[in-house]
């Protein structure tokens, strides 16, 4: 089974966005239920922040549930995502293992507009959603956190969160007008959800393949420059 996790900026900057960001979620969820094999072995969970965090959407298959209709909420908070994602997959990992699934790595893809107003929130994310071999601290069964930023998002924030570094990519959409930046950045995720998902069924190991920018999308993408030492 392979978790995903969407963890959704709804601050009030995204008001005009919600339709966008809405219609984006419900033609993911179509492209699923139009492949019963990835239904299957695909778990999708949405997560919201904004001053706080919810879970809007339990881990669960598509089929048996209904993505959310999202709306904007407040300000921006990154630490109430950080730390609310990595308790929810802690929870869904312990009960899905209790019922016998064999689980991969989650994916958590991290969308937002703009910058963090809580000042720590480099210091709440090694903390919460990363893991150190060499000395065995942090999140062992952390996700493979994609970043995707658009309008005010700062790449070099971006940049940092892509964990872990040789796994994780980050995705900034420039120049553009933010319906067409969310359509690029669904369609980057729906890619991924689907090719990941197809090598699932086939039994690869590691399965996780982030999917390239569409043609055209105007969305730059690179390597992390997550530094553990620098938190």
């Amino acid at each position: 089974m392979m978790p995903f996790y969407i963890v959704c900026d709804v601050s009030w900057s995204m008001a005009d966005d919600m339709p966008e960001l809405n219609r984006a979620l419900q033609d993911l969820r179509s492209a699923i239920l139009a492949e019963p094999a990835v239904d299957d072995v695909a778990r999708i969970g949405v997560l919201t922040f904004s001053d706080s965090a919810r879970v809007a959407t339990s881990l669960s298959q598509v089929s048996e549930a209904d993505l959310p209709n999202l709306s904007a909420e407040n300000g921006t908070n990154y630490g109430a995502a950080f730390q609310l994602l990595a308790q929810t997959i802690e929870t869904d990992s312990r009960r899905l293992k209790g019922e016998g699934y064999k689980l991969y790595r989650p994916c958590a893809f991290f969308l937002t507009d703009g910058l963090p107003l809580d000042g720590d929130w480099a210091q709440t994310f090694g903390s919460t959603l990363t893991y150190d071999p060499k000395s065995g601290q942090g999140m062992k069964a952390h996700p493979i956190f994609v970043p995707f930023g658009f309008r005010e998002a700062d790449e070099n924030v971006l940049k940092r969160l892509a964990f872990p570094p040789d796994r994780s990519r980050w995705y900034l959409a420039r120049s553009t007008s933010a319906a067409d930046a969310l359509k690029g950045i669904l369609s980057i995720i729906m890619n991924t959800v689907l090719t990941s998902s197809r090598l699932a069924t086939s039994g690869e190991r590691g399965a996780v393949q982030l999917a390239d920018a569409p043609g055209g999308s105007n969305i730059a993408s690179g390597e992390s420059e997550y530094d553990g030492d620098f938190l």
